[in-house]
């Protein structure tokens, strides 16, 4: 039996002829041609979904021997095949800093210069000033401070913003006026005016903006969270945001994607929500390739992988 090379990622017509070129020992398939049959005999899936879980669990995975993921985290995978020692994983960490940073500060002068306030009297022919804040001289903290956390602290300087990165050691990073460590972050940075969550979801990082953290607040922060929904303890941000601990929150990331029809956050006035969007660009399946293709060249020269392997220990 040919073994199979699986895509579910969005591809260009250039580069499924790359792909069959570099590994031209293998059966290239789509993900909406695969048959059941086909599963046991995959050993390279590009791209992952909901419905290639429910199918690998299904027939098996006995080939497969590496993962290439389209996002920065492997929590959508699952646990079983992530475990499993003979499954190389690799992601798109890098790609996604621009966007997500764009989007985050989106966010934030939406907020600042109550933009949000004037679409709704827009809507209503309401010609009045809203509340108006300058970025300048105020405080952000970003909690997790690798690419995506240091493009967001770049262009926060660029503002006049004081920005405070937090990661596992407290080491320095570039663009952070501070950097200290994951405890002292929750604990000690209380008087942040902005607070940005870009964390990747690990066992230490489930449930750790709850009533605790929204309540050391000093000065009634806006809240982002664009690293994953299941940091957030979603009952006690809208106590904080209702109690005026949290200013407003803006949310593209949350425990159960898509977010259900009935969820609170849907209707709270001061809660923005974005459907997981900000990592995407038009330009994405080109940038996604570049880390494929030189991961596919070595994989099939050398059985190697060359770049963004993921640590199954960290989980990222």
């Amino acid at each position: 039996m040919q073994k199979i090379l699986a895509i579910a990622n969005r591809v260009k017509d250039w580069q499924i002829d790359d792909i069959k070129t570099l590994a031209n020992d293998y059966q290239m398939k789509m993900a909406d041609e695969l048959t059941d049959a086909d599963f046991p005999n995959i050993e390279i899936q590009y791209g992952w979904n909901a419905e290639l879980a429910d199918k690998y669990a299904a027939n098996g995975y006995d080939s497969l021997r590496w993962i290439q993921v389209q996002f920065a985290g492997i929590n959508q995978l699952p646990k079983k095949i992530v475990a499993d020692e003979k499954i190389q994983i690799t992601n798109m960490s890098g790609i996604h800093a621009t966007p997500i940073a764009e989007t985050v500060f989106g966010y934030i002068l939406n907020y600042y210069r109550s933009l949000h306030i004037y679409k709704v009297r827009e809507e209503n022919q309401h010609w009045a000033y809203a509340q108006h804040m300058s970025l300048l001289e105020k405080k952000m903290v970003v909690f997790g401070a690798g690419n995506v956390g240091k493009e967001i602290a770049r262009i926060g300087q660029a503002f006049g913003l004081e920005t405070v990165g937090v990661n596992t050691s407290g080491r320095e990073v570039d663009h952070f006026n501070q950097t200290v460590k994951t405890a002292d972050g929750f604990e000690q940075v209380t008087d942040a005016n902005i607070i940005v969550n870009v964390l990747p979801e690990t066992d230490a990082t489930q449930n750790v903006f709850d009533a605790t953290y929204f309540g050391r607040q000093e000065k009634q922060p806006l809240f982002i969270n664009v690293g994953r929904g299941s940091a957030v303890v979603d009952q006690d941000l809208i106590e904080a945001i209702d109690q005026d601990d949290i200013a407003y929150a803006a949310l593209d990331v949350f425990r159960e994607e898509p977010l259900p029809e009935e969820h609170p956050f849907w209707a709270h006035e001061k809660i923005d929500v974005t459907p997981h969007m900000t990592g995407q660009v038009e330009h994405f399946a080109i940038e996604t390739y570049k880390i494929f293709q030189a991961n596919l060249k070595a994989y099939v020269e050398k059985g190697d992988l060359a770049v963004n392997v993921v640590s199954k220990e960290k989980g990222y």
